[in-house]
């Protein structure tokens, strides 16, 4: 039985207004997910198809797409695709709702530029944290300069340095950096994960199993908050770009006690349709060419090849 009920996710009114395209084929599968959705605050699409999804997302302003994998006109990865050809929607977030917890099929959705994986039946409190990660994620997208010769004097630069201390400002700083990189929408998310990860598990000290029932209660930005806010002033997260020959390079260093990078750079069942888990997965299959840590986990350095054939 789905459970349509649960607290609001720390989102604000702004992301809440976004509409969410909900596709499926299936009209009560649909409409089950639907009121989970609207019953989280959020306005709702829907269309009943892969090929009424990139029709309602032609007419419609969307923020955020959820959908099924298996629909028989055109599928879930067909439809990714085709967002991601379009200029006006290759950054729209998609979440994908499967049946399945393969790794492999996880992976090929990463690939294709799935943001997140839920699988059936959707447990509407990692819906909700999911929605909230997606528009997050969109906002993200937004804080990118695209302005013209505005952008002469990040080609122009060969090294910076920040400070950043919470998730704001990592989300901020994020889009701003994305602009150092030859395909600033390449670069985002893995900028976005590694920043969020510092914050959380660098300053915070918020570990995988604790993060969740912070997700699962709706309060993981607040309580990430609240802990930055209780730290000593001279706390915080050390990010630097530098330009060298054979790529641009983004080092990020937190102080902290570090963690185990190495099991979260793997993919596996369960983390590929938890509410967590992926980010740093994302980073380096979508974003950098080398991801590299120091032993215990408090410093992340990212390159991506000085090289023009990459498509994203």
């Amino acid at each position: 039985m789905l459970d349509g009920r649960a607290s609001a996710p720390d989102v604000g009114r702004a992301e809440r207004e976004c509409r969410v395209l909900v596709v499926d084929d299936d009209p009560f599968a649909l409409f089950a997910i639907e009121t989970q959705i609207q019953n989280l605050g959020y306005t709702t699409v829907t269309a009943q198809g892969g090929q009424e999804a990139l029709e309602r997302l032609d007419a419609a302003d969307i923020g955020l797409v959820v959908l099924d994998r298996v629909m028989p006109d055109l599928d879930g990865l067909d439809v990714v695709r085709q967002m991601k050809r379009r200029t006006a929607l290759k950054n729209v977030p998609v979440v994908m709702v499967t049946g399945t917890d393969d790794p492999d099929e996880m992976r090929n959705g990463i690939e294709a530029g799935v943001f997140y994986y839920l699988q059936k039946p959707v447990d509407v409190r990692i819906l909700a944290s999911v929605l909230s990660a997606a528009l997050r994620r969109a906002r993200e997208f937004d804080a990118l300069n695209h302005g013209g010769s505005d952008t002469l004097g990040f080609e122009l630069t060969q090294a910076a340095k920040f400070r950043v201390r919470n998730l704001s400002e990592a989300e901020s700083l994020s889009g701003f950096l994305a602009n150092y990189f030859a395909v600033p929408e390449r670069a985002l998310p893995g900028i976005g994960a590694l920043l969020v990860n510092a914050v959380e598990h660098g300053l915070c000290g918020i570990g995988f199993d604790r993060k969740g029932e912070l997700l699962r209660d709706g309060i993981w930005r607040s309580e990430v908050d609240r802990i930055v806010s209780s730290l000593p002033a001279d706390r915080g997260i050390d990010v630097t770009f530098v330009r060298r020959a054979e790529g641009d390079v983004l080092s990020v260093s937190d102080g902290g006690k570090g963690f185990d990078w190495r099991d979260r750079l793997r993919l596996d069942g369960t983390r590929s349709v938890g509410s967590h888990g992926r980010g740093l997965v994302q980073a380096r299959t979508l974003s950098f060419d080398k991801l590299s840590f120091n032993e215990v986990g408090n410093q992340a350095v990212g390159l991506i090849n000085n090289r023009t054939d990459l498509k994203w």
